[in-house]
């Protein structure tokens, strides 16, 4: 009898509209980073906002098979939107008791999930007639896209279209608009080449123009001035979102960004310093330190270099690269530390330690990150890039080098890795033909690039680009 009730309350819990029917996975998406982003946001953002990420966060600690947590954060929700006056009220608690019903289905606690899909269909039956249906597809569209631009990765085209489907029922609505803009503007840095680089540009200007206290569109504003080359007037609006809210972490991380861009390092470190300092778990904030610190690096080796040509002495900058790099290093094993399956953070540890002469440690990471199960294919051409480097320029041992180039080559992902693995294998092969003609080594590797190469472009005529 169980069996069945259990089934006849899925029956019902499927035509709902919440977070358990939106094909939110954690497959493709780090759940950690995404808990980090919600905790940033309840913190930081206006209180109205908070029952949706209280909601969000019941629905990522489901997904972590922590029901008592996701029941604990549907309770703050309830009481978060029980403060809220609005006309919308009823239909934004239609998501939150779909989402406890779901979690009592999952717990196996049936009866107190039909409780919970019989206060959905009360209030739906509410919304039926026609001047009130649109309320309920409002806030779901809204709490969908919502949770779609929290959750990232390949969510944005999806959230994209939840915006604009909700912004058809409220064109002016000020958090859609927003919203909307974040989202066309994240599309555009994954892929630049399938959106218009100015539509959320013009976007980002609206929402800037129709609520000019939302601080994280100033600062996309602002990087968005700075793609079109106006970096004074994206200045501007970078430092009055700084002055507005010096404590956001999330935002600070573009400050963070633009400072990067814009050659100002040590600026952009003193920001992500006062982020750490806000949030020190966080590896991604760790993680894009250790980026600004190799940044540096390589400015300082450019000075040294500068410095030797003009015969100055270089004692100082030495000892300045070297204490650059241990920061480095600091910030990534703070990375890696509190985030164990941060490919990236380790790849870039690896490196580090290379530089540091720590040649052990390097390979043990190398060897570590090949026995990880979570590692993407650019990832691994970007580990073998930076293992080939490292034998190469610290071991100085070429067939080594090689033979993780050809790793990354192997790979058909169209990467800047595997660019740079052909590059750097054609040069290798030119100096080594250059130095003994009748060596078969150089023209064996060039007949692998030039192959390989070949096959790959026939294989981009062959395949049309798709669009997604």
């Amino acid at each position: 009898m169980s069996g069945v009730l259990k089934n006849s309350l899925k029956g019902r819990l499927i035509k709902t509209r919440c977070h358990f029917t939106w094909n939110l996975s954690n497959k493709d998406v780090d759940i950690e980073k995404v808990q980090d982003r919600l905790y940033e946001q309840i913190q930081f953002l206006p209180a109205v906002h908070k029952y949706r990420m209280y909601n969000l966060m019941a629905f990522t600690n489901y997904l972590k098979e922590d029901y008592e947590g996701s029941i604990a954060y549907l309770e703050k929700a309830e009481e978060q939107i029980s403060k809220i006056e609005s006309d919308n009220t009823e239909a934004r608690k239609t998501i939150i008791y779909a989402n406890y019903a779901w979690i009592f289905y999952h717990k196996n606690q049936v009866i107190k999930g039909f409780k919970y899909a019989k206060k959905v269909q009360e209030i739906y039956k509410v919304f039926e007639c026609p001047d009130k249906q649109n309320v309920l597809l409002f806030e779901a569209y809204s709490e969908e896209g919502f949770s779609l631009l929290t959750f990232h990765g390949r969510h944005n085209e999806r959230a994209k279209d939840c915006f604009q489907r909700a912004l058809e029922l409220d064109p002016e609505n000020v958090e859609l608009n927003s919203s909307y803009a974040i989202s066309v503007y994240r599309l555009e840095g994954f892929n630049c080449l399938k959106t218009p680089l100015d539509e959320s540009f013009l976007l980002l200007q609206k929402a800037a123009k129709l609520n000019p206290k939302d601080t994280v569109i100033k600062v996309l504003l602002g990087l968005k001035y700075q793609d079109i080359n106006e970096s004074k007037k994206g200045l501007v609006l970078i430092e009055e979102a700084l002055r507005e809210t010096p404590e956001f972490p999330y935002l600070l991380r573009y400050v963070a960004k633009f400072y990067r861009r814009e050659g100002m390092t040590d600026e952009a470190i003193l920001v992500l310093s006062e982020a750490t300092r806000i949030n020190p778990t966080s590896s991604h904030l760790h993680h894009q330190l250790s980026m600004c610190y190799k940044k540096k690096i390589m400015a300082l080796k450019d000075c040294a270099k500068l410095a030797k040509l003009q015969f100055q002495p270089t004692d100082n900058l030495t000892e300045e690269i070297s204490d650059t790099v241990s920061r480095a290093i600091f910030h990534l094993e703070m990375a890696v530390k509190y985030k164990k399956t941060f490919v990236v953070a380790y790849i870039a540890l690896a490196g580090m330690y290379g530089r540091k002469n720590q040649y052990e440690k390097a390979e043990e990471i190398f060897h570590k990150i090949l026995e990880m199960d979570n590692v993407t294919h650019e990832e691994k051409q970007e580990l073998h890039l930076v293992w080939a480097q490292h034998e190469l320029c610290r071991r100085h041992c070429q067939t080594e080098a090689i033979r993780h180039f050809k790793e990354v080559i192997k790979m058909k992902s169209l990467t800047v890795f595997r660019k740079f693995a052909m590059e750097h294998c054609e040069r290798i092969a030119k100096e080594m033909i250059s130095k003994n003609p009748r060596e078969k080594a150089g023209f064996e590797l060039l007949e692998f690039i030039y192959q390989d190469d070949q096959e790959n472009i026939t294989e981009k005529v062959q395949q049309p680009r798709h669009s997604e």
